[in-house]
């Protein structure tokens, strides 16, 4: 899926426009992006980390309450799967990879040691080299290919010009970079995390779901105990099911706008009134984050309280 492969790589530019600017008044900013943003990449890792499990572990729910045999191949075969392992593994290491460039952004916005930046620098390129060998296994699409390749190249080229010290051209590239291609790979990122996922789990758990009900309704347990066992069963599906309506927003809208700050204030004069602005733009981000974390333990603690009931 050409589009979010692409956007696996949208964070980069953005990060990299402040880089040329370590100063105490940039540390604010600096730390709230690249904080709210790690909120952000975490939750789309959980995503396709969990996306081919979901549907897995539905056929399996499935086939179980409709009495049907359970094949090995469910477990290594390819049908299942939302995304293919190689696929999954190029879009692992390129969120490693914008993670260690948000470790390299602090390390210059909080130190001036060169040994600390040096050690940010070996710690991107090795993500880099990470995302370079996971990309020739996987998206034959050319296209991706090429922004992908001019992704690697330019971290490599960025990391050559922080250990030179020349931030500001390294800044002046990034703004080039950002303003043309991240944008448009941020909504494609919305879109596939917002509504592709969803709407296949959606369709695997409605199954699951009916499956239940189906066995229910088939063979009605005499024992009242056991009715409410399965009564329990099927709610927890329903459950499953009525989460996605409620499935926090994946924060790459409030992403958007924090970068398209960051591009207007990368060319503005830095003003105090462009800092303000920033300030805002960064502080709106990170509150969106807060939600999305906060959202993302309540879950959690919901899921948490329905297996102890069954």
């Amino acid at each position: 899926m050409n589009m979010t492969q692409r956007t696996m790589l949208l964070p980069l530019a953005s990060l990299l426009l402040l880089s040329g600017c370590a100063k105490p008044a940039y540390k604010d900013p600096i730390s709230k992006f690249q904080a709210a943003s790690a909120v952000v990449i975490a939750n789309a890792e959980d995503e396709y980390i969990s996306a081919n499990k979901k549907e897995r572990d539905a056929e399996i729910d499935t086939k179980i309450y409709l009495g049907k045999a359970i094949e090995p191949e469910i477990f290594f075969g390819d049908e299942l799967l939302v995304i293919k392992h190689d696929d999954l593994k190029a879009r692992l290491n390129a969120l490693a990879a914008l993670k260690e460039h948000g470790n390299l952004l602090l390390a210059l916005v909080n130190s001036d040691a060169p040994n600390e930046a040096k050690k940010a620098v070996a710690s991107l390129d090795d993500a880099v080299l990470r995302l370079k060998g996971s990309l020739e296994k996987a998206f034959p699409d050319k296209g991706f290919k090429d922004k992908a390749g001019a992704f690697a190249d330019i971290a490599g080229e960025v990391s050559k010009l922080v250990l030179e010290k020349k931030i500001n051209e390294a800044l002046s590239k990034a703004i080039l970079l950002s303003e043309k291609d991240v944008p448009p790979l941020i909504d494609l990122l919305q879109e596939e995390v917002l509504n592709h996922f969803p709407e296949m789990e959606r369709g695997s758990l409605s199954a699951a779901l009916a499956a239940r009900i189906k066995s229910y309704n088939s063979e009605i347990p005499s024992d009242l105990e056991k009715r409410k066992k399965a009564g329990t069963e099927i709610k927890s599906a329903g459950d499953a099911l009525e989460t996605l309506r409620f499935r926090p927003d994946p924060g790459f809208a409030t992403m958007k706008e924090a970068h398209n700050t960051l591009v207007k204030y990368a060319k503005s004069p830095k003003t105090p009134q462009n800092l303000k602005e920033l300030a805002a733009a960064m502080n709106a981000f990170a509150d969106e984050a807060k939600i999305i974390a906060d959202s993302i333990k309540t879950m959690q603690h919901a899921k948490e309280e329905g297996h102890d009931k069954i």
